[in-house]
């Protein structure tokens, strides 16, 4: 794993330079909610390696049972926000719709037994009319015929795939590693600063072309991101549950950003917020419903879990919460410290270590 202490300090910097932009729009009143559905893929997939950057530095940040700083306690009950659609082409299996089980029996992609002619590095994609950059780190010596974990994570405000491959795709890699696992990871670049509508149909083309090149498990397909990286993830759960088996928002927030019409289906969600977060913040509007707060009490409703009068948070040392009697399927958690808009937060950081612990139950 990448020293964190010179990830903090590259991160502060990164954030200093775009501070200008990121609070303005998380405090501002303008709300970009939008509606009318997402963006589906309609520009025909197509692929272009260019030469790689690994360069990239950055940082970013965050009923009933509340777990402990410190104690990694595991997310109670769950097995998936999947729906039996799937992705692309290959479908689920026909599971009922959203009750893909704890520990299912891994749904291959089209691209599964196909030579695949992706490796680790930048590509281009057509999408929405446009060439859009993303980068695919592949597992080291690659198995045609396995189906691995997906993870498409998304970069904060104002930087690139670049950055968030310099974090090791947000300090998840070291941690499958560290169990003695490998997955493929895909790192989009944003179109200027921050992700918009048209992102939805750049996931959408993304996925598309995954599906007929690699081989990866179509019910194991996760999404993560910081700052309005968390907001284009808390984006894309809202409409994209038949695809995104779970999803994990590292400092999000609900508004600034393009949301399509929810569907109010189920999908397995997580998410961190520094209690002293003043850009994307626990609460930012009670009356709007604005802030991480209404994230987690959102996903609760959709997630059928029960709603607790109040949400313990912390404003020390970390703390998570389960919601409790949620569909055993969706699982449902946020975790709250007594921080600020970051996603490395104590030593060993701690976001990465609970990220993956929610996933990998999956």
């Amino acid at each position: 794993m990448q020293d964190q202490t010179f990830s903090r300090l590259a991160f502060c910097a990164t954030l200093a330079s775009w501070v200008a932009i990121s609070c303005a729009p998380a405090e501002s009143d303008s709300n970009n909610d939008g509606g009318g559905g997402g963006g589906e893929a309609t520009a025909t997939s197509s692929v272009s390696s260019t030469s790689s950057s690994t360069s990239g530095s950055g940082g970013a940040t965050s009923t009933s049972s509340t777990t402990v700083a410190g104690t990694g306690g595991d997310s109670s009950g769950g097995s998936g926000g999947a729906e039996p659609t799937g992705s692309g082409g290959a479908g689920t299996g026909g599971w009922p719709e959203g009750a893909i089980p704890m520990g299912n029996a891994p749904v291959p992609s089209a691209g599964c037994g196909k030579a695949t002619t992706l490796t680790t590095k930048e590509y281009t994609i057509s999408s929405s009319g446009q060439n859009r950059v993303y980068y695919v780190d592949m597992p080291k010596n690659y198995d045609m015929n396995k189906p691995y974990r997906l993870f498409y994570t998304s970069h904060w405000i104002g930087s690139r795939w670049q950055d968030v491959e310099g974090q090791d795709f947000y300090f998840l890699k070291p941690q499958l590693e560290a169990d003695g696992e490998q997955a493929i990871f895909v790192a989009p670049s944003s179109d200027g600063a921050t992700w918009q509508e048209k992102d939805h149909a750049l996931f959408d083309d993304i996925m598309e072309l995954m599906n007929e090149n690699v081989c990866y498990d179509t019910t194991r397909v996760f999404a993560t991101g910081f700052s309005f990286g968390g907001m284009i993830t808390y984006s894309l759960s809202t409409n994209h549950q038949a695809e995104i088996r779970a999803a994990v928002g590292i400092a999000p927030a609900n508004y600034n950003i393009w949301l399509p019409e929810k569907t109010r289906k189920p999908i397995a969600w997580m998410h961190t917020t520094g209690m002293t977060d003043g850009t994307c913040p626990w609460v930012n509007n009670e009356g709007q419903k604005r802030g991480a707060k209404f994230i987690a009490l959102e996903k609760a409703e959709d997630n059928g879990c029960t709603i607790p009068d109040n949400i313990p948070t912390s404003n020390g040392a970390y703390s998570c919460f389960d919601f409790k009697d949620c569909d055993p399927e969706h699982p449902t958690r946020v975790c709250t410290f007594g921080g600020g808009h970051t996603n490395i937060d104590g030593n060993p950081n701690w976001i990465p270590i609970e990220s993956w612990k929610f996933f990998k139950q999956f």
